[in-house]
Formats: structure tokens, C-alpha cells, sequence
């Protein structure tokens, strides 16, 4: 009988050694595939679709973000949540154009939030729309410090 557990506790532990670096390779893959799906790869393949190099659109792209880019993820999430109408490719278009031109994104600034969804509308934004454009800034703000 303790034969039997030596054997059984043998081939856990050389189970547990087994499946230890495929768990970590999948976890690396994971990770891998979050970042292809980030908002940088994501402003990089709209640049590169628009004719600029692979290598230039990425390093546009990458340098576009100067705060976290999670952080500024949530933050579009919260301007996303309240304008639904707009697509987030409309959004990305925005955001890619603004990177090209290398000017900041600003989602903290009311008078930025103000400025993007009126250059992605094209049209006046309603005193409704201001008032939660307001507060999205407001929420921003606090997420950021």
C-alpha cells in the first residue's frame, strides 16, 4: 500500500513539473494577445491601412499614448458607454487621426470630449449631450488622479 502511494505521489509531482511551463506559455500568449488588441495596434493598423509603413504606424501609434493606455482605455470606454450611436471605429478614426497630426488626447478637457464629438457628428452637440459630455469629463478627471 505505500508502494502505491510513493507511485501515485511520484506521478503528481512529475504531472505538476509537466504542465507548469505549458500553463506559463499559455498565460504569455494571453498577455501576447491582449496587447494585438490594444487601442495603439489598433490606431497602428488604421495608419497602415491608410498607406503609411507598418514600422512608422507603430511607433506613431505608440507614441500617441502619454498616459497609460489602459487608463485612457477606460476612459474612451466611459465616453463610449454614454454615446453608443457612435461606432468605436468612428472613435479610433478620430483617435488615429490625432496621432498622425501628433496632438494629444486629452479625455480629461470637457472642451477636448466637447471638440471630438463634434469633428466625429458633424454636426452641433444639444445641451443634453453637453451636460454628459460634462460629466464624462468629470469622471475622467477622477480616474486619472
Amino acid at each position: 500500500m505505500a508502494k502505491n502511494i510513493n507511485i501515485l505521489s511520484s506521478l503528481l509531482l512529475v504531472s505538476a513539473l509537466t504542465l507548469t511551463p505549458s500553463v506559463a506559455t499559455a498565460t504569455i500568449t494571453t498577455n501576447q494577445a491582449t496587447k494585438q488588441n490594444s487601442l495603439s495596434s489598433s490606431i497602428a493598423k488604421i495608419l497602415y491601412r491608410r498607406g503609411i509603413e507598418k514600422k512608422s504606424a507603430i511607433k506613431i501609434a505608440n507614441a500617441f499614448f502619454n498616459v497609460d493606455e489602459e487608463l485612457f482605455s477606460i476612459m474612451l470606454q466611459n465616453l463610449q458607454t454614454n454615446y453608443s450611436s457612435i461606432s468605436q471605429e468612428q472613435f479610433l478614426d478620430f483617435l488615429a487621426n490625432q496621432a498622425l497630426m501628433r496632438k494629444d488626447a486629452d479625455l480629461t478637457s470637457y472642451s477636448y470630449l466637447v471638440n471630438m464629438l463634434y469633428q466625429i457628428t458633424k454636426k452641433p452637440l444639444q445641451e443634453s449631450e453637453l451636460a454628459t459630455l460634462n460629466l464624462v469629463s468629470v469622471k475622467n478627471q477622477l480616474l486619472a488622479a
